[in-house]
């Protein structure tokens, strides 16, 4: 299994884990062989200064080193729709230590994201209402009058 973590300085087991991922400075990816870290590398990131679509430039590194697990803070809706759709796992940890957050994925301390989420407010993610997308009566999906 390969996991990559979004690294918050330059990068390996005792840097911490960013709360960026398309902007992270590195990934850290590790090879995890029968429970056990095997080897380390780490891979700065090209996307961190992009001045636009840095998370989707980082999925696709993601992609590219065959990565089977991401962690890092926050996942943009791009950058985690893409990950999705290829089968990379999603795991939202910020504020430990890369070698901690990878320990705690292989003891199952932590689950990965079920469906890519960008918030309130931004179309095509979560389960929201449709507010404002043209529904009848008050705007909240379609429902109208009485049906409340």
């Amino acid at each position: 299994m390969r996991i990559a973590i979004a690294s918050l300085d330059g990068g390996g087991l005792n840097d911490m884990v960013s709360q960026q991922f398309g902007r992270c400075p590195a990934f850290t990816i590790v090879d995890v062989i029968n429970s056990k870290i095997a080897n380390v590398r780490v891979v700065p990131n090209p996307a961190a200064n992009a001045p636009r679509g840095a998370g989707v430039q980082a999925a696709q590194l993601m992609i590219n080193e065959g990565v089977n697990v991401v962690i890092a803070g926050n996942f943009g809706p791009n950058a985690a729709l893409l990950l999705s759709q290829s089968g990379i796992l999603m795991i939202p940890l910020a504020g430990v230590r890369v070698e901690e957050a990878i320990k705690m994925y292989i003891e199952g301390r932590v689950q990965p994201l079920r469906e890519p989420y960008a918030g309130p407010g931004r179309p095509g993610f979560g389960r929201g209402f449709g507010r404002g997308r043209g529904g009848k009566g008050r705007g909240y999906g379609g429902r109208g009058k009485g049906q409340w």
